[in-house]
């Protein structure tokens, strides 16, 4: 498409044939959207997800399909960035939706803003009854921030959700980048590694100056078995070893990030609230309990309870 584009919906798809037509679907249902380039990626899928994408895009011309050798969602989004040609990106994974109507709204802002980031919040749908007790309806909204449009600093936006919500909550798609400010920051995703949300994110953030903040729940986020949040049994030795990765990265550049910063202490207390949570959840003290500071989560803890944990997880890491 051409350079003028607002938008550039960029989906990356990986053996997804049971919701890629529920997701495009939502997309084709919002009024606007023909003006829009999407740019399909099939990460190496051996199900009928290739041949979905290359149906839709014979019946779409805004469609653009390619295909890769599976590398994982970061080296597709990384493809999509430097492929698009919008002027604003949005992130949107196969297995979910978008609410039409309000995404209709997301779309004609972007042919006037000219915001680093505008953001917006998601509610839940669920593949399966049994998984609607994982989370809740708020956990993806922002909560914290006012329920008016607003305009803050990236910098703002993770000081407040820290402060005022239980939590600042790095998730890819609750919003759209310009593009332009993405390269020019050298804001690519960080691959073959699974939390990928985790290490992009706040980079974002750091160094946005204008977030436009809109609370709509424009993204529908499905719970399902099997995704990266919900995996399978055989899948989570692969979280394990990527949450190793992640969280010590994720210390070392709010180290350099924030040097000086009086955001810094709060930022890595989040931090620290977040690691322990899925050490326990994982019991990655099991496998890797040499590898976790204890001292470091210690001296980093800002809540009593989150102490208490420090001191449960001396006691469960085995010794030697």
């Amino acid at each position: 498409m051409q350079d003028t584009t607002c938008l550039s919906v960029i989906v990356p798809m990986y053996n997804v044939e049971k919701y890629l037509s529920l997701c495009l679907d939502s997309l084709f249902r919002t009024e606007g959207i023909e003006d829009t380039e999407i740019i399909l990626i099939d990460d190496g899928s051996s199900d009928r997800t290739r041949e979905i994408a290359d149906g839709y895009a014979a019946k779409h011309p805004n469609i653009t399909v390619l295909h890769q050798d599976n590398k994982g969602p970061s080296a597709a989004r990384n493809l999509g960035i430097s492929k698009a040609c919008g002027r604003y990106i949005f992130f949107c994974d196969s297995d979910d939706e978008v609410d039409p109507e309000l995404f209709k709204k997301m779309i004609g802002l972007t042919k006037t803003a000219s915001y680093d980031m505008i953001m917006w919040d998601s509610d839940l749908i669920y593949d399966l009854k049994s998984l609607a007790s994982k989370k809740n309806n708020g956990y993806f909204a922002h909560y914290g921030l006012d329920r008016t449009e607003r305009t803050y600093t990236g910098k703002q936006i993770i000081e407040t959700l820290i402060r005022k919500s239980k939590g600042f909550i790095a998730t890819v798609w609750q919003g759209a980048y310009r593009r332009d400010y993405l390269i020019s920051n050298n804001l690519f995703f960080t691959e073959k590694v699974i939390y990928e949300d985790e290490l992009w994110v706040p980079g974002v953030l750091l160094k946005a100056e204008t977030v436009r903040y809109i609370p709509e729940k424009v993204y529908l986020y499905r719970i399902r078995q099997g995704s990266i949040t919900n995996p399978l049994e055989e899948d989570k030795q692969k979280n394990v070893e990527s949450l190793m990765q992640v969280y010590p990265a994720l210390y070392r550049f709010y180290d350099e990030a924030l040097a000086g910063d009086p955001l810094k202490d709060l930022v890595v207390g989040n931090l620290t609230r977040k690691y322990l949570h899925m050490i326990l959840r994982y019991r990655l003290y099991r496998e890797h309990g040499k590898e976790i500071d204890r001292k470091h989560l210690w001296r980093t803890s800002r809540r009593f309870i989150d102490k208490i944990y420090v001191m449960i997880l001396c006691v469960l890491t085995p010794k030697g």
